[in-house]
């Protein structure tokens, strides 16, 4: 009786097939559950992507059920939400309920399942961008500012006054691409000071709630800020560098100035402190720069750097540059180098270069160590031939370098940090307490000798018994 039924089977399923392979029809493919969104976490929708037809009329419906529930419903509303979806209203919707949704296609031939998609309403919460937002150039005691202001996006009206919605604001001139991106709050309004005189910026809102996604970015709106008198611009830190490990010194690049004089101060803090310094020489280093002496400069310390410009309109501050001593060393170059011709009976004749390290590398001391490397070409040519030196201020080039004229260039190529001065100091300290150590227990030893072999060598007590002749005993 069962060979027949599985026979049956096969025979059913072989003619579907060759129906199938006949007609070009077959049950339809495998729908994909795509998406599932909340605007305000008291409602839903859930979108699908179909499958193939398979060349028949298909029908979708979509089955869910609630976390530790065996009933399964059926979608309350396919039209909300546009084709291929479900709009979950809030009769149907539970922030603090997990759904299993699936979604099942079927034709005349048969049917075809989603896989199951697991939705918690409190994870897929996004809401819509802001609206109406808008832009006008305010003047409030000599200072141009930005006044942006918008509302809340549509549903948030009619829904629940317990969602508060924060929001972010971004803006950039209109030629570059780096946005610049603001915290605002809670609030819908927002103040933006320091813009540039004459320049176009683009500016956009977005929102999102205590829980899930940011929304996505509202429309953009364009807004030219009047030429005139203004707050500088911003400042940029491009370098900072130490030439020997123990001063060092960071320039910056100024902004506009706003159509006003303007005054910079670099200030850095400690890793570590809360106390706020100002650069302690403006001068040495040049325009534009800072330098730190000596007493200034902690090897093992990270600077957090910062540079104000001020202006009768305002003030801007750089980004924060952090600085460690350690990373920023790169020394100066080699000095007094010359170059000597030498000729020889026994040999061909060979070059002698001869140079200094620089003024300012304590390489005597063992803090600094460098290295040198040699490069040179012929003068009309474009390549250089690099060839690391030793770290001796003399070097005999013999190589083939005198059948043309070469153009010749001494470089410091690497900086490396050398602490053998350091360790020696430490291994002479431990071992002049040591030695200390060894002669304050000799003394001791001598000193109260006598106690100690008491102590380790007790005498013998004499016999105590009555008739014996000590002497016979010994």
């Amino acid at each position: 009786m069962k060979q027949r039924f599985i026979s049956s089977v096969q025979i059913i399923l072989q003619l579907a097939l060759t129906t199938t392979g006949l007609t070009g029809q077959s049950y339809p493919g495998k729908p994909k559950i795509i998406r599932c969104r909340s605007l305000e976490r008291e409602t839903f929708s859930c979108w699908w992507k179909p499958g193939s037809d398979g060349g028949l009329p298909t029908n979708y419906t979509l089955f869910y059920s609630k976390d530790s529930e065996e009933k399964i419903y059926e979608c309350p509303d396919y039209q909300a939400s546009g084709p291929n979806s479900c709009y979950f209203d809030k009769n149907h919707t539970n922030p603090w309920t997990t759904y299993i949704i699936t979604v099942m296609a079927t034709n005349e031939i048969g049917s075809n399942s989603s896989d199951p998609q697991y939705v918690d309403v409190t994870s897929i919460v996004q809401p819509d961008a802001p609206v109406n937002l808008s832009l006008e150039t305010k003047t409030s005691a000599s200072i141009t500012y930005l006044w942006a202001k918008w509302s809340p996006p549509p549903l948030a009206a009619v829904s629940s006054n317990s969602h508060v919605y924060h929001y972010e604001l971004r803006l950039k001139p209109e030629e570059k691409e780096e946005w610049e991106t603001i915290t605002v709050g809670v609030q819908t309004h927002y103040k933006v000071t320091g813009l540039q005189a004459g320049v176009k910026y683009v500016v956009q809102v977005r929102c999102m709630l205590d829980l899930g996604e940011w929304s996505e970015w509202s429309s953009e709106r364009n807004i030219q800020i009047p030429n005139g008198e203004s707050p500088p611009e911003k400042p940029t830190i491009i370098k900072c560098r130490s030439p020997e490990k123990e001063t060092f010194t960071c320039w910056w690049k100024p902004g506009s100035d706003g159509g006003h004089p303007i005054n910079h101060t670099l200030l850095y803090s400690k890793e570590g402190e809360e106390k706020v310094y100002e650069c302690p020489d403006y001068k040495t280093a040049g325009p534009n720069s800072c330098y730190f002496d000596k007493k200034h400069t902690s090897f093992w310390t990270i600077y957090n750097i910062t540079v104000r410009a001020t202006n009768e309109m305002g003030s801007n501050v750089s980004d924060p540059h952090y600085v460690d001593v350690t990373y920023i060393v790169q020394p100066d170059p080699p000095v007094n180098i010359t170059l000597e011709l030498k000729k020889s009976v026994n040999r061909k004749p060979y070059l002698v270069l001869t140079w200094s390290p620089p003024p300012l590398a304590d390489v005597r001391s063992g803090w600094l160590t460098l290295e040198y490397e040699l490069r040179l070409k012929p003068e009309e040519g474009e390549e250089w031939e690099v060839s690391y030196l030793p770290r001796h201020s003399t070097v005999e080039i013999t190589q083939g370098f005198l059948g043309r004229r070469k153009r010749m260039s001494l470089n410091n190529s690497v900086c490396f940090l050398d602490f053998r001065v350091k360790d020696m100091v430490v291994w002479i300290i431990v071992g002049v307490l040591s030695s200390l150590i060894c002669l304050i227990m000799s003394w001791t030893m001598i000193l109260k000798g006598y106690r100690m072999m008491a102590f380790i060598l007790p005498p013998v007590p004499g016999p105590k018994i009555k008739g014996i002749d000590k002497r016979l005993l010994e």
